[in-house]
């Protein structure tokens, strides 16, 4: 089968994070490839206002928390009247597609992609890839640790397995390096989704820790999750938080332009694009010492500040940022935007993705 005659869908879970920029991203490989994409975006009801506004075909599957096992319905259905050729799974919903796969006469071509944080992984991704390990035609992780996990925990053959990290949006890229004025409040955000993996507890714990007693600062949250009302409960009435809800590409730009500090406190990452995305808006990143990221943030080269995972910790690295000079703060983000346009730009991703449709087929 000709590249250029193929149908493609991404199955992906729809939210604040990767989705945004996985849709308009990977549709740009229709113009490489002269193939054709469509996405089909699997979430809670609170998501469908917030597709991606990419020009490909989407289709939104709602979900509803403890009922998620019934959307492999609405999904084969999607699959049976498009038809694709080839098919990446960015979640766990792997039933629909093993069911579609049977139809075709196992013809049709199947790429898992794990986002599972290598600390965070449960025993779903060994038992999915386990016994689906023969159906599967090649799996994507985005780190080194996920990579040999597989090779070791899945005894798959390293020629079925590619490692493509997330990659920087262009629209996300501010052309200069110029930093916000500094004022007398520092205003830090994190962008993610509020569950038990991402630890905006720790933020707010940090925030009312001793050590920032006498310092001014804001937090902005972007996004939303199970955990959203108790957290807001945990601030109720305390004007330092904001919860800003979730935000289409657009807002969420503009979201980046309104703090100083980027923070991603979480129990592990595949590859944070929250953090891509704060690069390239020329913001200093601060991020848990954990799986994902401390092999992706390289502090002793001036790329990114790290913490480990307690309030004190992160109390200490915003108090010190708070004493930098505005010049070492320029060199941050510099460093910054220079080492996610060399090694994560769109072009680096879209080359890896085609290079792997090419392996398959």
């Amino acid at each position: 089968m000709k590249i250029s005659n193929l149908k493609i869908i991404h199955i992906l879970y729809a939210g604040l994070g990767g989705t945004f920029d996985v849709c308009n991203i990977l549709g740009k490989l229709d113009k490489k490839n002269k193939s054709l994409t469509s996405f089909v975006q699997v979430g809670p009801k609170r998501f469908t206002k917030h597709v991606s506004d990419s020009r490909q075909k989407t289709y939104f599957v709602k979900t509803f928390r403890f009922l998620s096992f019934f959307y492999f319905f609405p999904i084969l259905r999607i699959l049976l009247r498009e038809k694709p050729s080839l098919i990446f799974l960015h979640n766990f919903s792997i039933i629909p597609v093993i069911i579609y796969k049977l139809f075709s006469n196992n013809s049709i071509k199947f790429v898992y992609v794990d986002h599972v944080p290598n600390s965070l992984r449960g025993f779903k991704t060994y038992l999915i890839c386990k016994i689906f390990k023969p159906i599967i035609d090649h799996i994507i992780v985005l780190n080194k640790d996920s990579y040999k996990y597989f090779l070791k925990n899945i005894k798959l053959s390293s020629k079925k397995i590619s490692i493509i990290p997330n990659a920087i949006n262009k629209e996300f890229i501010k052309k200069n390096n110029k930093i916000k004025n500094i004022k007398n409040s520092l205003v830090i955000g994190m962008a993610a989704r509020m569950n038990d993996s991402k630890r905006h507890n720790l933020i707010i714990d940090a925030i009312h820790h001793p050590i920032l007693k006498n310092t001014n600062v804001k937090v902005f949250f972007a996004g939303s999750g199970e955990n959203i009302n108790f957290l807001k409960n945990r601030v109720k009435n305390n004007k330092i938080f904001k919860f800003n809800g979730l935000l289409n590409s657009k807002k969420l730009k503009q979201w980046y332009m309104s703090i100083d500090i980027y923070i991603q406190a979480t129990n592990g990452e595949g590859h944070s694009t929250s953090i891509l995305q704060a690069m390239g808006m020329n913001l200093p990143v601060m991020a848990s010492n954990v799986s994902g990221i401390k092999k992706f943030l390289l502090p002793k080269k001036n790329i990114g500040i790290i913490f480990e995972n307690n309030p004190k910790s992160l109390a200490i690295k915003i108090r010190n940022y708070n004493k930098l000079k505005k010049n070492k703060i320029l060199r941050l983000v510099k460093s910054q935007k220079e080492y996610i346009l060399s090694n994560y730009s769109e072009q680096i991703f879209l080359d890896a993705y085609s290079r792997v449709i090419k392996l398959i087929f």
